[in-house]
């Protein structure tokens, strides 16, 4: 069960003002963050999408057995699988070793991870009580967690440095056929599968071998799976326990309860493995093509693939991504238009009737001032990216425009023209 802090504050009325009052700039700068954002995002998706169409139609079919002089600096496709001339891969510590392209330690630690929930309640003459709740909870995380940042620290404290950390290993060089991969390149390879370590020689570090200042006299030492235990009478009486199962190593006190500053290791590899890239060809190496926009094009996929079939994929990725992050800054920009407007409900508290009607309607012109806005930003940034196609269509539609305001005066007119003819042969008659 998660230990639990609760904290109680009370905030007066006029308190509550100033700080929504204080909160408005910030959420203003959050408002036009978004809108920067949003603008990138529609230009950098317009400027893949021509940036791919230019190297769908000039890319070149390379081989992978021989290097062709002709398409030096040329945007080339081939497939083959990756290997690697270079010795095995070793972990200076632990001796895991790989004949792989990559090895990776991956490091979790037993720690204290915090979250916190908060309540507020309105009281009488508008003031409210805030609770606020700190969950701390023991969990295995990656990464580094700053119990100095706690709430409550003192007893939830987490190391600040590990015993041991993550790292990657690769081999150099990496080739593919004839073809050396350059570092971008070699980023690119990110399939890890954990390594099986009791197919392993694990080295021990020294201190789970060994008791300082313990009299052995008839305890001895058991070497079981890798794990190395001090023995008294059938009882366990070392202070530290380092145990291998297939895939894991453990630093633990109890195996059965883990606790903070446990350790959990595994180990993952880049396997050797047919591929498909469009890069670059640099005489007898491979980097990122660079297009006409300066927008970098670096495919690569597994098994054999076409290079229009990788096209069309890299396409409806840039596409895909668009659209999550298009929504993703738009949900944004509406919670924070929300938040800009929180003052006023604040101000309306002494109704609260109308502090609930006030807070639907704002929150409706959140909304709409998010559809403009973010509409508009989309707009503008495929007009920097095509001016002329944008331009052309704006022009169509002003004239458009025109064109039926005119049609409907001109009907309008001819009517009136019409009814004032029946008046005078009325007249006449």
């Amino acid at each position: 069960m998660a230990d639990k802090i609760t904290v109680t504050s009370r905030n007066s009325y006029g308190s509550r003002i100033k700080n929504s009052f204080g909160k408005i700039v910030w959420w203003i700068v959050f408002v036009i963050l978004s809108i920067v954002l949003i603008f990138k995002n529609e230009q950098n998706f317009l400027q893949m999408k021509v940036a791919l169409n230019e190297g769908a139609e000039i890319v070149k079919e390379a081989i992978s057995t021989e290097i062709n002089p002709n398409l030096d600096q040329a945007e080339v496709h081939l497939y083959w699988e990756t290997n690697s001339p270079a010795e095995v891969l070793k972990d200076p510590v632990f001796g895991v070793i790989t004949d792989d392209l990559k090895m990776q330690r991956n490091v979790e630690m037993y720690q204290w991870v915090e979250r916190s929930e908060e309540k507020c309640t309105d009281n009488i003459w508008w003031s409210e009580t805030c609770e606020t709740t700190y969950y701390y909870e023991k969990m295995w995380t990656p990464y580094k967690e700053n119990s100095s940042n706690f709430y409550e620290s003192a007893w939830h404290e987490n190391p600040s440095m590990w015993k041991y950390e993550a790292e990657e290993r690769n081999k150099n060089p990496i080739l593919l056929g004839v073809y050396t991969l350059d570092d971008a390149f070699v980023s690119d390879l990110v399939d890890y599968k954990l390594l099986n370590l009791s197919e392993q020689d694990i080295i021990v570090p020294e201190e789970y071998k060994i008791i300082e200042n313990v009299e052995i006299g008839e305890n001895f030492v058991e070497e079981n799976n890798n794990s190395y235990l001090y023995w008294e009478n059938g009882w366990e009486i070392s202070n530290s326990k380092f145990h291998v199962t297939s895939n894991y190593i453990y630093i633990w006190n109890n195996e059965l309860e883990p606790q903070i500053w446990d350790l959990k290791i595994t180990f993952s590899s880049v396997r050797t493995w047919v591929i498909s890239v469009i890069w670059q060809q640099v005489w007898n190496s491979l980097t990122s093509y660079t297009a006409s926009n300066w927008k970098t094009i670096a495919l690569l996929e597994e098994w054999q693939k076409s290079a229009d079939v990788m096209f069309i994929n890299a396409q409806n990725a840039n596409k895909t991504w668009t659209w999550i992050f298009r929504g993703l800054l738009l949900f944004l920009m509406f919670i924070w238009f929300s938040m800009m407007f929180e003052f006023i409900t604040t101000l309306a508290k002494v109704l609260p009737f109308l502090s609930r009607i006030i807070g639907v309607w704002t929150s409706m012109i959140a909304f709409a001032l998010t559809l403009i806005f973010g509409f508009l930003a989309i707009w503008i940034s495929r007009l920097a990216v095509r001016p002329i196609v944008w331009l052309s269509c704006l022009i169509v539609v002003v004239l458009w425009i025109v064109l039926l305001v005119r049609a409907r005066k001109n009907k309008k007119s001819n009517s009136v023209g019409k009814s004032d003819d029946k008046d005078v042969e009325i007249i006449e008659a």
